[in-house]
């Protein structure tokens, strides 16, 4: 079953992610702060991470920044979720970062699962 770390402030999102993604069969580590979640990426290998770009105390992109400078998740497959996509330097995420993909809100949580199930199915290939 593959890992993967969620952060998401929302209370209501937070919950919704954690049913749709345990589901599909994802063992899910959810943090309510981009700073509990970078301190979790130091700590945990993940096989992916979904984060929220607006979160107290660190941004999703701060988060990512850190997850790329150190520990364990430097190559993992990474997601932002944000509401406003028009105010980020998308290339800068995805090209420098390393961002696999950035949803905007409100997005489908089908649709979201679906793109984690092919980089699941991705990285199961690339293991092989």
């Amino acid at each position: 079953m593959e890992r993967i770390l969620v952060a998401e402030d929302s209370f209501a999102l937070a919950n919704l992610l954690e049913f749709v993604l345990k589901t599909a069969g994802f063992n899910v580590t959810l943090h309510r702060t981009g700073a509990a979640a970078l301190e979790e990426a130091q700590k945990n290998e993940f096989d992916l991470i979904l984060l929220d770009q607006q979160m107290p105390l660190m941004t999703g992109v701060e988060v990512v920044e850190g997850i790329r400078r150190s520990g364990p998740n430097q190559q993992t497959t990474t997601f932002l979720c944000t509401a406003k996509t028009h105010e980020l330097d998308l290339d800068y995420i995805k090209n420098e970062l390393n961002v696999r993909e950035v949803f905007h809100k409100p997005f489908s949580p089908k649709d979201l699962v679906e793109d984690l199930k092919v980089a699941r199915q991705q990285l199961a290939t690339s293991q092989d």
